[in-house]
């Protein structure tokens, strides 16, 4: 019994432009085979992972897809958070960490270090111009200062929460 014909004994039907077959076992995958999908936001595509012991493997495994990714960054650009000096930072995380907090659990089931490293940077950089903006400083004082605020409110943003704090320490100062 085909795919096809499972489908159709449910009443379905399979789009054509949409429908393709995927390898995704390990080994040598003969030429011209694809090797990756993309459903539901998730590209599933072979991946390096760490095991318990430190030691590297390739898995098929989920991950934010780039598309996914294009879409959070193309949001968070048009909040246009720099120019919302008047507001102040707790306001503008009333604002927008519902949606960061989104992102983070719907994607942070399959964690990877690109996804938190994207969103963090996206967003991290706007709330530095901010406080550049609304304070008049420098970009480096101004990523001092809200370094220091990340510190003493580390739960402020939905966002600050993905990096351990000596990365995070390390990318901001």
């Amino acid at each position: 019994m085909t795919v096809s014909s499972i489908v159709a004994t449910n009443g379905l039907e399979l789009n054509p432009t949409k429908t393709r077959i995927v390898y995704v076992g390990r080994g040598v995958t003969p030429a011209g085979v694809i090797r990756e999908f993309t459903f539901l936001g998730y590209d599933f595509k072979q991946r390096t992972l760490v095991d318990r012991n430190g030691v590297l493997f390739r898995q098929i495994a989920p991950g934010a897809s780039k598309a996914a990714m294009r879409g959070m960054t193309r949001t968070i650009k048009s909040w246009r958070v720099p120019r919302s000096s008047g507001a102040s930072l707790r306001e503008l995380a009333q604002r927008y960490n519902a949606t960061l907090r989104g992102w983070i659990h719907y994607y942070g089931k399959f964690w990877y270090r690109n996804f938190s490293y994207q969103l963090w940077s996206v967003f991290q950089s706007r709330l530095v111009k901010w406080v550049s903006c609304k304070y008049r400083l420098p970009q480096r004082a101004a990523e001092r200062k809200l370094n220091r605020i990340r510190r003493a409110q580390p739960s402020l943003f939905a966002h600050w929460s993905l990096l351990r704090s000596s990365d995070a320490r390390s990318r901001a100062v």
